[in-house]
């Protein structure tokens, strides 16, 4: 198999990765890859459905209407708004991902793309002069004068009759909680009766579940140009050219809570000017300690980790915004090289077609192509490994009432992998979901019943990338509301899940290594007693984890990762210029 370092530099055209990075946007960019995709034939990019076609009609509701993008005009057959991507070939072949794989999800790994190709309709020659590029791209934007915000709010009302109305809440920002607050919090769990058995199979055209991009950051963020022409990536691939199938919205910390900023509107307009620039501002929202301190006065204690903040906010936007079914958040030191549209929709559509049946047991493990096979071999050896039918419908939990069905048989073994096929996924990771369990103390976990020693069960997953339904969002803010239930972030979400019997996923993510270590070993590693072991002494594998594409969101030493995607950029690095002198 080959590995990344094998890649000649001149090559250096990429697949579609995530990639964790700590970019340094004043490092100079070089000429490199001047000829990297010459050999390679290229073509717009359009990973999205036959919009308003008869097939299209029988599935959903309403009409596909085109938005207008930066450039005045609307992006849907805008050459200047399109990606262009190389087409891959046989005799040019990118290694193999070292975990997950593309064959087995559908991800699509036949295209490649440049930093031209990838971020020249954002903006990558105007704010990123390079002597490299060939050929200057029409409609150049003054990007200053855009206003994203407007730009998706429109591109809404022209698609609205494809979503179904839901009546938001009275507000346009996060609010200060009230005593009606406080008094309807049960209210936030009443949904609609799509949920039993079956509910979710439908034959008829229905509307569109709407979903929302959710970038965090803080509010004193120094915003590079690599990260804007990122954000616009993301808006206008997932949300423009969709026609509002997806809302990007910015979350930005502000660490000053002596502010009344959800009281002074004056201060709130100031702070958000001075936090977001302009082109961003109009889809961004501003949060503080004192505001998630006030809605969940019950937890005892708030923990300095800002994923606890994320969680909490989250929480918050899916009351704020009821329209929106599913909140894909997305840390912004990670970044996807392949399209937005189609990498999300994959992993959306992959995790619904799983059936429930030891889903929990298969989304502790890393899938290893080089070893499993595919994903059916995979999942035979971990039926095979599970004798006591795993884990099935809600784990029963003192004082939590479940939101989520009851399996339709009993035991688990009577269900033929039926149950929960083309059901939409609760949660969604690109990292296993472990059983904590057993690894860690009941310190961290606040105001559930006492009880046996293992109790709650607790499950837990390191992701830089993750889905949230509404409903288990919704879970998560009643129980921390309402009761005061409190774990950390990387544990509330998945154990929620698992308390109320909500469906949750662990999308087998591509992730590369940067040398040729054997795939057994490295399954061995990372699969053993459960995939407990990586989470209980993560410190183990750090000489693996850090050359990882993605390993995990706290690992800040994937020096891997970093450096190619600096170097797939163009900029001047240290490392690699040592390790690859030979740059063209």
């Amino acid at each position: 198999m080959a590995n990344a370092s094998q890649v000649p530099l001149s090559r250096w055209i990429i697949l579609a990765v995530v990639f964790l990075i700590s970019l340094n946007h004043k490092a100079p960019s070089f000429p490199a890859f001047k000829t990297s995709a010459d050999h390679l034939s290229s073509q717009l990019y359009n990973p999205y459905p036959d919009y308003n076609s008869r097939i299209w009609r029988k599935k959903w509701k309403g009409t596909h209407v085109a938005c207008q993008g930066p450039r005045g005009v609307d992006v849907n057959g805008n050459v200047p708004d399109t990606l262009k991507a190389y087409k891959q070939d046989v005799a040019h072949a990118s290694p193999d991902p070292m975990f997950g794989s593309y064959e087995e999800t559908s991800l699509d790994d036949t295209f490649c793309f440049d930093r031209f190709a990838r971020y020249e309709a954002y903006g990558y020659d105007e704010d990123t002069p390079d002597q490299t590029a060939k050929v200057k791209r029409d409609g150049t934007v003054d990007w200053k004068m855009v206003d994203w915000g407007s730009l998706q709010y429109d591109c809404l009302s022209r698609n609205e009759n494809r979503y179904e109305s839901i009546e938001r809440a009275n507000h346009t920002e996060f609010w200060m909680p009230g005593q009606e607050d406080f008094a309807d919090v049960d209210d936030t769990l009443h949904f609609p009766a799509e949920f039993s058995k079956g509910g979710w199979l439908s034959s008829s055209a229905s509307f569109k579940k709407r979903s929302a991009v959710v970038l965090h950051m803080n509010a004193g963020k120094e915003w590079t140009v690599d990260t804007m022409q990122y954000i616009r990536s993301i808006i206008q691939e997932v949300s423009l050219h969709s026609g509002a199938e997806y809302e990007v919205i910015i979350l930005a910390e502000t660490k000053d809570s002596s502010k009344p900023l959800f009281i002074d509107t004056g201060a709130y307009k100031v702070l958000l000017k001075n936090s977001v620039p302009d082109e961003f501002a109009g889809h961004a929202l501003l949060f503080n300690r004192a505001l998630v301190d006030t809605w969940y006065p019950k937890i005892e204690k708030h923990s300095d980790d800002k994923n606890v903040d994320m969680m909490q906010t989250l929480q918050l936007l899916s009351i704020l915004r009821p329209d929106i079914e599913h909140f894909w958040q997305m840390e912004m030191d990670a970044r996807y090289t392949g399209h937005h549209y189609q990498h999300l929709e994959t992993m959306s559509a992959w995790s619904k077609a799983q059936p429930r049946r030891l889903l929990w047991e298969r989304s502790s493990q890393y899938f290893f192509p080089a070893v499993h096979r595919d994903w059916t071999a995979f999942s035979t050896i971990v039926e095979n490994a599970t004798a006591d039918g795993g884990i099935w419908g809600p784990v029963r939990t003192e004082g939590v009432e479940a939101i989520g069905p009851d399996p339709p048989v009993e035991p688990s073994q009577l269900d033929d992998y039926y149950w929960g096929v083309g059901e939409e996924a609760d949660l969604i990771t690109v990292a296993p979901i472990v059983d904590a369990t057993s690894s860690d103390s009941l310190d961290e976990t606040l105001n559930y019943p006492a009880g046996a020693a293992q109790t709650p069960s607790r499950m837990t997953s390191h992701s830089s990338i993750s889905r949230f339904s509404k409903r288990l969002l919704r879970a998560m803010h009643h129980g921390q509301m309402a009761l005061g239930t409190y774990m950390p972030a990387n544990k509330y979400p998945a154990s929620t899940a698992l308390h109320h019997g909500l469906k949750a996923v662990a999308f087998p993510l591509p992730i590369f290594l940067d040398y040729a270590k054997p795939p057994v070993d490295v399954e061995r590693e990372f699969n053993s007693n459960g995939g407990r072991d990586v989470y209980d002494a993560a410190d183990k594998f750090e000489e693996t984890g850090h050359r990882m594409t993605s390993f995990s969101s706290k690992d800040k030493q994937t020096n891997f990762a970093d450096e190619l995607y600096k170097r797939w950029l163009g900029y001047v690095s240290e490392i690699l210029n040592l390790l690859c002198p030979d740059v063209e």
